[in-house]
């Protein structure tokens, strides 16, 4: 067995050698960016230096997170945002949540009935209107980590099961199609499972829970995504109901990667959240070897949780300075994050307006 220090060694190598492959073989300037999640909207311009003063980096990809209003609700696009993060130099990547609170603090999911049948479509054609008068790319994570019980899209919680999946197909589907017929064609549409379903096809004979089950399509989908974080040894039974230990970026990513490149070999692959804790491991050889198995992989873009939530998952200078030098050695981005899919798409659009 090889001690972590020849692991990580062997993955900065493969680091190093992809990219004198990248650069050798034509692929566009920007094989890996680095990116940050925010909590919190709107996103301003405070929030993205903030991220970039606790870490050093700038970041080129900004992911954020938008519910939708209740049933003839205040409707909104988020332009101030997605404005805010294009001037700093990133990418906006928004995750769209089709649920809201009601009065009482609670979470609602949307219905599929409510979608399907026509009620959220002004909220909608709205929407993607804004977004096509926008006209810049935006890629929208739709009812991410679907794979979730937590994240019951389309049903009450006591609903989500086997047939979960279907209705997952038919509501992206729905959404993706009427976007486009809006003329929303800047939009990139980001397929994101989590890379821990819950319940699990094995561990809790969930077979009907698998990313391929969710997945609505090539048609529907322009980035494969992954979620997926090493939570150490911070969770215990006795306080969060459950024991975590440290994980590497492989034993957390492999299987679905491996599943999500089955399905679309052809479609760039991002990971839009991930972070790992500093209990139970060290934080810089974990992303160490996150960034040799990156380059392996070919993962386009790699997006830290930069919050302060359940555990303290931010990268700082002054704790975590090693760790932001592999960081930005690394994510040497020299052009825009997807730019060939972005060309790709916006000569798509024009041959559909001549």
């Amino acid at each position: 067995m090889k001690s972590a220090g020849t692991k990580a060694a062997l993955a900065w190598a493969c680091l190093s050698l992809w990219g004198l492959a990248w650069a050798g073989s034509g692929q566009p300037a920007c094989p890996l960016a680095w990116g940050v999640a925010l909590d919190g909207y709107p996103v301003n311009a405070v929030a993205i230096d903030r991220a970039r003063g606790e870490t050093g980096l700038v970041p080129k990809l900004v992911v954020f997170f938008l519910q939708w209003p209740a049933p003839d609700g205040p409707q909104e696009f988020p332009d101030s945002s997605i404005a805010a993060i294009a001037r700093s130099g990133a990418l906006p990547c928004l995750t769209w949540e089709p649920m809201y609170h009601d009065p009482q603090g609670r979470e609602v999911m949307v219905s599929e009935q409510e979608l399907l049948s026509g009620r959220y479509d002004a909220y909608l054609i709205g929407f993607a209107r804004a977004a096509a008068a926008w006209g810049r790319p935006l890629i929208v994570r739709l009812a991410h980590e679907m794979n979730l019980a937590r994240y019951h899209w389309g049903t009450e919680a006591d609903r989500y099961g086997p047939g979960s999946p279907a209705i997952y197909r038919r509501m992206h589907r729905y959404v993706v199609d009427l976007c486009r017929r809006e003329g929303a064609r800047n939009l990139l549409w980001a397929f994101c499972p989590n890379a821990e379903p819950n319940p699990h096809p094995r561990w809790h004979n969930a077979s009907w829970n698998t990313s391929a089950a969710y997945y609505p399509g090539p048609d529907y989908v322009d980035i494969m995504g992954m979620d997926g974080y090493n939570w150490g040894t911070t969770q215990t039974k006795a306080r969060q109901g459950w024991d975590s230990r440290w994980q590497s970026f492989r034993q957390t990513f492999g299987e679905l990667r491996d599943e999500l490149s089955a399905l679309a070999p052809e479609k760039p692959l991002i990971v839009f959240e991930t972070a790992s804790a500093g209990q139970g491991g060290e934080r810089a050889n974990w992303l160490r070897e996150a960034l040799g198995d990156a380059a392996v992989w070919r993962i386009r873009a790699l997006v830290w949780f930069q919050v302060d939530k359940e555990v303290d998952w931010r990268l700082l200078k002054d704790r975590d300075g090693s760790a932001l030098e592999l960081l930005g050695q690394a994510a040497r981005c020299q052009g825009e994050p997807l730019s060939e899919l972005i060309a790709a798409r916006d000569q798509s659009a024009l041959s559909e307006r001549r």
